[in-house]
């Protein structure tokens, strides 16, 4: 959902600094007579002689090519997803490891969810058909078999690598021409055990990886492959990684014996095409992989993936984290867009299931329906193909200015303004050391409160400096009302365990909205920046400036905004360093 201009008044920055970790006091450390004691020979020690290691001859730079050109293969993988890309297929490289058998390891990203693959040797234009055996997206590996092994030859895997040992990067430079030969870029080890998003160990090199490069070997002077080439950086000059084989090596095992990782079928890549999905946020669908659990739910190419598992997902990172904590057979809730209907769809996937559908796989349905010009969405809803601007799609933000602001509260001399103060058996509500504090000491206790300005309030906006202290939730609200003993609003809140949802009230009924989910936005036992903003039936809340969710609702049309604080143990508090409000009525 796209901001009106009344919100830049809102935008407040806050430095957050760690404390230093606590000292641990060392243990004892024993006698030198303990140590005697405890490897002392009880007889005199049979000499023996270190049988020594073979060693591998180093190979020239400029031979380096020839020993790994019949182990190092070009992929072609074919995709069809013409809404988003004119092209029909990505290139790619793969590292044969057994010849005789026809195995070859490469990225996931190369090959999952082609509708098929090939692959040839270099300066030829021999297609030999591939199938995918295994993969796991989230190690960004994937195992191929062929059949015809002709002319194929194993190379050597490698786990000795050190910083600054000079390596090479192989593959095939992306071409239409089939007759290229291979590329060999020399170059450094910069870091080892490199984490980075979904990668878990990584080797940084400064040695060139060209586009089509994906998937081939990383090499040693010896000739071993020591890594999986896998990414580039672009903001950074000669900064690129690789896979280590110490890492892949016992997953390529698994793999090869037809055992999938985290496995859900679907290629998937941060979204590029804003204007197509009319959102920034959400993960694209670039192919599906047949009989997978993706395939067996309904997910097309092109689909927009929003949520896995109630949790927005706009990175490779988040969709991991999320896989990593579930094992095969779990069920896995997905929220996706198809911007060619406009339809939010709805379903559940079984991980790790390939083959036909079982009975715990939910085919996608449909749960809402956008109205779509030419594939871009018109409105974000409650189906949340949401994730910040929309491309210029038209959106529910009213025209405002400066002037819209009627609450805008620092607390810093002291003054709560027209915000409820005062103390109450088990609560209190004061302001002190530059907050406006919530303070529920008993268990069971909530608090709604807002200030007069706010009182009745339809379209607008909240934006809140807040700092959860304790087991509670604190947040913001809108459009609150009471008649009698019936009170009714909406309410957005976080926690410091990095969770949010949003729920409304109607006569003492509560209804979750949002469903509570992780959030890396959230900074917890610290201040963080909520806006909460409302036009007609459409919201959007945003974390930290990021936009966590969006939704439909038109059961209250107006009432008071302000905040909300609420604890089941007791014992917490709410600070609210900042409040401005803001109406577009």
């Amino acid at each position: 959902m796209r901001l009106s201009p009344l919100l830049l008044a809102f935008v407040l920055l806050l430095t957050a600094c760690g404390g230093a970790p606590a000292a641990t006091e060392p243990s004892a450390a024993p006698s030198v007579a303990a140590v005697a004691a405890s490897v002392a020979p009880s007889a005199a020690p049979t000499e023996v002689v270190p049988t020594p290691e073979p060693t591998v001859a180093v190979i020239e730079k400029e031979d380096m090519g020839d020993v790994l050109r019949p182990s190092t293969v070009r992929i072609l993988a074919a995709f069809n997803v013409p809404a988003l890309t004119e092209e029909s297929g990505s290139q790619g490289t793969g590292v044969v490891y057994d010849a005789e058998n026809g195995y070859i390891i490469t990225n996931a990203h190369v090959v999952e969810g082609a509708s098929s693959v090939q692959i040839s040797l270099a300066k030829s234009d021999r297609m030999r058909s591939a199938r995918v055996v295994g993969r796991s997206q989230c190690d960004d590996l994937a195992v191929l078999k062929v059949e015809n092994t002709q002319d194929l030859k194993a190379a050597t895997l490698g786990t000795t690598v050190k910083s600054g040992a000079d390596v090479a990067t192989i593959g095939f430079p992306q071409s239409e021409k089939l007759v290229d030969d291979i590329s060999v870029n020399w170059g450094g080890v910069s870091q080892l055990n490199v984490q980075i998003g979904n990668y878990e160990d990584l080797i940084q090199i400064n040695a060139t990886i060209n586009s089509g490069n994906s998937g081939g070997p990383l090499v040693n002077r010896k000739g071993e492959v020591v890594g999986i080439n896998t990414a580039s950086r672009t903001d950074a000059q000669n900064t690129n990684y690789a896979i280590s084989m110490a890492y892949a090596e016992p997953i390529i095992k698994q793999l090869e014996q037809g055992k999938n990782r985290h496995f859900i079928g679907l290629n998937l890549e941060e979204n590029l095409w804003p204007e197509y999905f009319g959102t920034e946020g959400g993960m694209a669908v670039m192919g599906v992989a047949s009989g997978s659990p993706g395939s067996q739910a309904g997910v097309e190419p092109a689909d927009l993936l929003v949520k896995l598992e109630g949790e927005t997902v706009s990175s490779m990172e988040a969709v991991c984290r999320i896989l990593r904590s579930h094992a095969d057979g779990d069920q896995l809730k997905v929220t996706l867009f198809r911007a060619s209907t406009g339809e939010v769809l709805e379903g559940e996937l079984t991980m790790g299931k390939v083959g036909a559908a079982d009975d715990k796989t939910v085919k996608l349905e449909v749960v809402e329906t956008l109205a779509t010009d030419g594939g871009t969405t018109q409105e974000n809803t409650g189906g949340q193909p949401a994730g910040g601007d929309t491309g210029g799609n038209e959106q529910p933000a009213a025209q405002t200015n400066d002037d819209a602001l009627i609450v805008n509260n620092s607390f810093d001399d002291g003054d709560a303004g027209t915000w409820p103060t005062g103390t109450e058996d088990g609560y209190s509500a004061t302001v002190a050391d530059g907050a406006y504090t919530l303070n529920l000491e008993t268990d069971n206790m909530y608090l709604f409160l807002h200030p007069e300005e706010a009182a009745s309030m339809g379209n607008g906006a909240i934006a809140v400096h807040l700092r959860p202290e304790g087991t509670g939730l604190a947040g913001v609200m809108a459009r609150y009302s009471e008649s009698g003993d019936a009170r009714s609003m909406y309410v957005c809140w976080i926690n410091n365990n990095s969770k949010f949802a949003c729920s409304k009230d109607v006569n003492n009924s509560w209804t979750v909205i949002v469903e509570p989910q992780a959030s890396a936005a959230i900074k917890p036992n610290d201040y963080n920046k909520l806006i909460l903003y409302g036009t007609g039936n459409q919201f959007s809340f945003s974390i930290n400036d990021q936009e966590v969710a969006t939704f439909t609702d038109d059961a209250l049309a107006s009432g008071g905004w302000g905040v909300y604080a609420e604890t089941t143990p007791g014992n917490f508090k709410a600070h609210y360093e900042h409040v401005a409000i803001a109406s577009e009525d």
